[in-house]
């Protein structure tokens, strides 16, 4: 698709490439744009092309460009990111099962995987309100935390259990909420980020769940704005 809109994007570089050849990598659900030389101008026709296409989700730039979200938002930014980070779309469809949750998937992805099979690297809430089980001595037993969770809450919450202090600062928090002597349930702060594109008519929207410095992300899409 990229190559018809007149774009040099490929999936591997077999010689070296010119500035503003674009490296695509696909993640299942997400998908991500490098574009060499860090060239400006195709960084922002690439962001207008995506904008318009019916399998985009959300949005990353690391120029935070018009309708899109800063890579810092997702915490994506690094020396080595990509210039665009594109979630696809998602819908609340059910497929044959009744399973609810479809998502668009990248072609890598696809190639080997039939729709029903499932995927993950989206912004769905399907996708992202996954499973956490644990089990011990120092957990509550048939408890059921309703409290937003992550992987990075795994460490900490084991340190905290084994009573060691970690060397430095953790993205994540202690689960103390399921232990078996709770401390009192911490307030957790919703918000919803939004974006919009004038040009395009793109709208676009992230929400996020914060419990007091770890920051966990709920859901995510766009579309194009009717008019």
């Amino acid at each position: 698709l990229l190559s018809e809109a007149g774009f040099k994007a490929y999936r591997k570089f077999l010689k070296k490439p010119e500035p503003g050849d674009i490296l695509i990598v696909g993640n299942g659900a997400s998908v991500f744009f490098y574009v060499t030389g860090h060239d400006k101008d195709t960084v922002q026709r690439l962001v207008v092309f995506l904008q318009k296409c019916k399998y985009s989700g959300v949005i990353f730039s690391g120029e935070n460009l018009q309708g899109t979200f800063s890579l810092k938002t997702a915490h994506l930014a690094s020396p080595e990111a990509p210039d665009i980070v594109l979630a696809l779309r998602w819908s609340d469809t059910a497929n044959a099962s009744g399973v609810k949750g479809a998502v668009f998937m990248d072609a890598s992805a696809a190639s080997t995987r039939t729709a029903g099979q499932g995927m993950h690297g989206s912004l769905s809430p399907y996708d992202m309100h996954n499973t956490l089980i644990a089990a011990g001595p120092d957990f509550r037993k048939e408890f059921i935390d309703t409290l937003p969770s992550g992987n990075t809450d795994v460490a900490p919450t084991i340190l905290h259990i084994l009573n060691i202090a970690s060397p430095q600062k953790m993205d994540g928090r202690v689960l103390e909420e399921s232990l078996i002597t709770p401390s009192k349930s911490p307030p957790v702060n919703e918000k919803k980020l939004e974006a919009k594109s004038k040009e395009t008519g793109w709208h676009q929207y992230l929400k996020t769940s914060s419990i007091g410095t770890t920051t966990y992300f709920d859901a995510g899409n766009g579309n194009q704005t009717p008019p």
